[in-house]
């Protein structure tokens, strides 16, 4: 079977396009497995960020319901079968992301978006959430997810009437970060990848692991977890790439001052 996941890289950027347009970009467990297993891959040949775009000017039409089981048994439901496991990497794995939307996001293909750290669209591109439409009471994390981005008002609105919205009410909801020309989708979640890359990594991959908590438990700390955050902040503050950063913006602080 060809592959319905292409790779390449840009300097410190991987570009991961979805590559299924006789189904419209849908996925299933093992596009979403192919997914995560390139993420790692290239993080260890050194990639610092990632983009996740779509091909034939839709980014993902949610999951291929041909590929969804019958009678699903408990341990494919806890999940959604490879999709859960998928969008914590997105989350929470070794790359910051930016999903670029070509066109339309629906369901597991919106969440595939909104488990990145930015999202950039066009004003044409619509996103929806349907699973309510098809029968389907969908994950609590995918709920969640949605929830925390917009506000629970407002994911009640878009889980139970299921109706597409348009790119420039996504972004008043939060759920896109930019919304640019059509032809400069790409370009520009290539250039914020970029400028994430550029970033000391420890103070990346800190801060994103710190708003996913701020998401899930708000500021609270346990005592364990608050250890475990000083050493991830000092760490950080000690790295080499920190360590240049500061020297760097000392110099033009001087250069500045004469």
């Amino acid at each position: 079977m060809p592959s319905r996941l292409r790779k390449e890289r840009q300097g410190e950027v991987l570009v991961l396009t979805l590559w299924n347009r006789a189904r419209a970009n849908a996925v299933d467990d093992r596009l979403l497995l192919a997914i995560r297993t390139a993420i790692l891959e290239e993080a260890e040949r050194g990639a610092r960020a990632a983009v996740l775009t779509g091909s034939g000017g839709v980014f993902c039409a949610g999951y291929d319901l041909n590929a969804l089981p019958v009678s699903p048994d408990h341990d494919w439901l806890r999940g959604h079968g490879e999709l859960e496991a998928t969008l914590r990497l997105l989350r929470e794995g070794p790359l910051p992301t930016v999903a670029a939307l070509g066109g339309a996001a629906v369901g597991a293909g919106l969440e595939l978006a909104l488990s990145c750290d930015l999202r950039v669209a066009h004003p044409e591109v619509l996103v929806q959430m349907p699973p309510v439409k098809l029968g389907i009471v969908y994950t609590l994390e995918g709920i969640w997810r949605l929830a925390t981005l917009c506000g629970a008002a407002r994911a009640r609105e878009l889980l139970l009437l299921a109706e597409p919205v348009t790119a420039e009410a996504a972004l008043r909801l939060g759920l896109l970060s930019r919304v640019v020309k059509a032809e400069s989708v790409l370009e520009t979640a290539l250039a914020l990848a970029q400028k994430m890359a550029a970033q000391p990594r420890a103070a990346v991959q800190g801060t994103r692991r710190l708003l996913e908590h701020l998401l899930r438990e708000g500021p609270t700390l346990s005592e364990a977890q608050a250890e475990e955050l000083l050493a991830l902040r000092l760490d950080s503050w000690q790295s080499p790439e920190a360590h240049a950063a500061r020297e760097s913006l000392r110099q033009r602080q001087k250069s500045d001052l004469r």
